[in-house]
């Protein structure tokens, strides 16, 4: 019993592929960008204004300012309070969520910042007011990343090594 072996050309392939890419409704033109050509670079100013929103907001949590912490989220924003929880949809979902953090006291004590584009990454001690009877407790954020669009927090996780 002999196996029949299809040979597929380049020409053939390139042109299958292409036709799947037409098929799922995305141009075919897209598939020959390189990633490169995909996205805008994003300039210095808008790198400057995007930090200058994510201090503000890390900011806000020690002065428990919650009418300057809602106002720098998106409407449809997304909160994870540690890398493997689900995420908190909506702003008014993610205010509720933070409001008691808030409430006890917390300060975000950013010890390093780095831009690239709409992503803001930091580093940070969470330091949470004692609770009765209790000392402040630390906690490290190896990294809080922030997804900024329009002067506003549209995506917000912090990610925690165990």
């Amino acid at each position: 019993m002999s196996k029949s072996r299809q040979v597929v050309t380049r020409r053939a392939f390139a042109a299958g592929s292409l036709a799947t890419v037409a098929a799922l409704g995305a141009s075919p033109l897209l598939a020959l960008q390189s990633p490169a050509t995909m996205g805008k670079p994003v300039g210095a100013d808008v790198e400057a204004a995007n930090l200058k929103v994510v201090d503000a907001f890390c900011a806000a949590f020690k002065k428990k300012d919650m009418d300057t912490i809602a106002s720098l989220l998106a409407d449809d924003c997304t909160y994870r309070l540690l890398q493997n929880r689900p995420p908190v949809v909506g702003k008014a979902a993610v205010v509720e969520t933070i409001k008691g953090f808030v409430a006890r006291g917390i300060e975000f004590k950013v010890l390093k910042s780095v831009v690239l584009g709409p992503v803001v990454l930091n580093e940070r001690d969470d330091i949470v007011a004692a609770a009765a009877g209790q000392p402040a407790m630390t906690i490290r954020v190896n990294t809080g990343m922030f997804y900024v669009q329009h002067g506003k927090i549209v995506e917000w996780t912090d990610y925690v090594l165990p």
